[in-house]
């Protein structure tokens, strides 16, 4: 294991740990998570912050849903070939 690998696997288990609360006694478990956690990033290629994963999983401004006001406006400003006027 390189050393940026286990600092990022301390760093990471440190961090479940607070998070857990800080039990006593769960260290193993907490590495453990971490380890598959970098596996996982190392596999996908992801920053380490991952947020070029979670972009993917964000909708996009044009799938964004819209309210039913805003879909009853935009009705009654198209004209019936769908172009769209005033």
């Amino acid at each position: 294991m390189t050393d940026e690998r286990f600092e990022w696997i301390s760093r990471r288990a440190y961090a479940i740990w607070e998070a857990a609360g800080r039990p006593w006694g769960c260290s193993q478990h907490h590495w453990e998570q971490a380890a598959k956690e970098r596996e996982i990033m190392e596999r996908t290629r992801a920053s380490a912050d991952g947020e070029e994963i979670l972009a993917r999983f964000r909708p996009k401004a044009a799938e964004t849903p819209r309210s039913e006001d805003d879909a009853r406006d935009t009705e009654k400003n198209q004209v019936p070939d769908g172009r769209r006027v005033g």
